[in-house]
């Protein structure tokens, strides 16, 4: 499908966003963060997740149809998104007011934070999911991988070695994506001849293209990535987003400044990861125009 920036910026930012959140509130449920560190990183955080969230309006070919997603929140995981990215935004408002007014915070709130960041990450990660029109997204996977890869980054500016374990689970969920995504389409029971409506057992071929322009399904499900690029790409990816800041946390372990710097390396990994989440998706309807 067509990676586009809006779409992989909003991914990438707002999973960082409320995987900080989350981690933040886990520690604020355990007792093991202090106020200003509340304050602070519930402060970075929001910032990251309204980012991540504005930029998906620009997806929107009217950007006025942004109010209608929430009104489908009974069928729509785009509105269940919606709704819960609000309620998540506005307690941790409440929460770091509170914290920077009383300089103390209730553990309770933590965990609601906790849980609510997640489920909204989980919402995110079931919008392409749900999808069997797109074999490679309609896993499991999709949702451990989004989750992980919210927890593993919000966790390095805080949990240090811990963080290392959710870097390791999200690489083997990555590499495991990956696998799940080159298998995706061996065992559909689709190909040119379905797509056409004739029976999977007929060898049917397309005598001439579908369109002689280019049109939304094109623009928007049909994408090809060479295959060298790719795995060229997936090097870059891995090496950034893992090896190399799980190398750093190892050698300069509890040192802010460079968690920062591990931050931004984590980020440039995990957007070509994205980016080939989305270019790497494979939907149905392109063997119609094979």
């Amino acid at each position: 499908m067509h990676p586009a920036p809006s779409i992989i910026l909003f991914t990438v930012l707002s999973g960082f966003g409320f995987g900080l959140i989350s981690i933040i509130g886990l520690l604020q449920f355990l007792n093991q963060i202090s106020t200003v560190d509340i304050v602070i990183f519930s402060v970075i955080g929001l910032f990251f997740s309204i980012i991540g969230l504005i930029s998906s309006f620009f997806h929107l070919a009217n950007k006025k149809n942004a109010i209608k997603s929430m009104s489908q929140w009974q069928t729509s995981w785009l509105s269940r998104e919606a709704i819960s990215s609000i309620f998540c935004l506005s307690i941790v408002v409440g929460n770091i007011g509170w914290v920077f007014v009383q300089n103390r915070y209730f553990n309770e709130v933590g965990i609601i934070l906790f849980l609510l960041s997640l489920f909204t990450i989980f919402t995110t990660s079931m919008i392409y999911a749900q999808l069997k029109t797109v074999p490679s997204w309609n896993n499991m996977l999709t949702p451990a991988l989004f989750t992980f890869t919210a927890l593993a980054g919000g966790s390095i500016l805080l949990l240090d070695y811990a963080s290392l374990v959710l870097l390791l689970i999200f690489a083997v969920l990555q590499v495991l994506f990956w696998y799940i995504a080159d298998q995706s389409f061996i065992y559909k029971e689709t190909s040119v001849g379905t797509a056409l409506g004739f029976s999977k057992n007929e060898d049917i071929r397309a005598f001439d293209v579908a369109h002689t322009n280019r049109n939304y399904l094109l623009n928007e499900m049909v994408y090809k990535v060479a295959r060298k690029h790719a795995i060229k790409i997936r090097y870059i990816s891995f090496f950034a987003a893992f090896v190399l800041p799980m190398l750093l946390i190892l050698m300069f372990p509890s040192n802010f400044s460079v968690s920062v710097f591990v931050i931004g390396i984590h980020f440039v990994g995990i957007y070509f990861s994205r980016w080939l989440f989305f270019a790497e998706a494979k939907h149905s309807v392109s063997f119609y125009y094979n």
